[in-house]
């Protein structure tokens, strides 16, 4: 009797989730015909996965919103009911650390602005990871309170004065 072999692969994948990741999203890029590359790893705890090639701007047009949903896919499918597996994180050539500095600054010069005017400022919406970094980034800052107001795709970050 043979052994089936999706049993001995399920079994590597589980002792390497980092591979079985990578794997899902050289696959996943394949099927969406995009050309690019993928490669992956883990550290410190986190499944960090990169994309490079030509057609990076469609991950990143619509403020990343490709490469968001595809990040909450692979969270959902790879963590769901499992908290022994690692955090996935998708970049792109550093995009993320990119955009970090940017919504930090924007939030340095929004809470100069609210602490000139004594007027509460809405930012755009963003999304979870983004709303976070305004928030630690204004949490240091004495005369302003902020807070994410609206639902879904609208929620925003009001800053105000305290």
């Amino acid at each position: 009797m043979t052994e089936d072999p999706r049993v001995d692969q399920d079994s590597k994948d589980q002792e390497r989730p980092s591979q079985a990741v990578t794997d899902f999203c050289f696959e996943l890029v394949e099927l969406l015909r995009l050309d690019l590359d993928v490669e992956g790893g883990e550290s410190d705890g986190v499944i960090h996965i990169n994309f490079t090639g030509s057609d990076r701007p469609f991950l990143l047009s619509n403020s990343a919103s490709l490469l968001n949903a595809m990040e909450y896919l692979l969270n959902r499918i790879f963590r769901l009911g499992r908290e022994d597996t690692p955090g996935i994180v998708l970049d792109s050539d550093q995009y993320r650390k990119h955009r970090e500095a940017e919504l930090v600054l924007l939030a340095q010069m929004a809470s100069q602005k609210v602490l000139s005017l004594r007027k509460p400022l809405s930012l755009q919406p963003m999304v979870p990871r983004e709303r976070r970094i305004v928030h630690l980034a204004l949490a240091g800052i004495e005369g302003v309170r902020t807070q994410s107001e609206g639902e879904g795709d609208s929620r925003s970050i009001t800053i105000y004065p305290s």
